[in-house]
């Protein structure tokens, strides 16, 4: 790293990068003590499971590595939702197909009704710079994405909100 100092005769003092802010995400349901946990940054599900004590009830098959995000609510429940082969889509009671709009990849978002490659870049692009969307209605932020497109989608996406 090349620094410049135009008085050479003072000090350059050098500031340390910033520590990232600890999230904070809300716990509810068949959890040994439900609340409000604050974990680091990038924490995982497991981590925060492990955080509140609690093992989760039989029957219920959630995504341990999915990433938490500041402002979640995590429900648990013995039979919630399962999560198959990939933790960016979702299989609820009747087996219908949801994709998770926060963690999809390109293809994944391409199979949705009305996203070609571009939007989904364009999704993937807004989500990179502006962080996860807290509601599926957020989508509508994405240039392109209109209130038609959002009607085609509206049954086929979910956010990281595991409840």
């Amino acid at each position: 790293m090349l620094l410049n100092n135009p008085d050479p005769g003072t000090a350059i003092k050098i500031i340390p990068a910033p520590t990232p802010l600890p999230i904070k995400v809300y716990l509810s349901g068949e959890i040994g003590n439900p609340g409000v946990y604050e974990l680091p940054a990038n924490s995982r599900l497991e981590d925060l499971i492990i955080l509140a004590g609690g093992q989760l009830p039989s029957g219920s098959e959630f995504n341990l590595v999915s990433k938490l995000y500041d402002g979640q609510h995590i429900h648990i429940s013995s039979t919630p939702f399962i999560q198959r082969d990939h933790p960016s889509i979702t299989f609820n009671s009747s087996d219908f197909v949801q994709v998770n709009i926060n963690e999809a990849s390109l293809e994944e978002l391409i199979s949705l009704p009305g996203i070609g490659e571009t939007r989904a870049k364009d999704i993937i692009l807004y989500r990179e710079s502006h962080g996860y969307f807290d509601t599926i209605e957020d989508i509508l932020n994405v240039p392109g994405i209109g209130e038609a497109t959002f009607e085609q989608l509206q049954d086929k996406i979910v956010t990281n909100s595991i409840d």
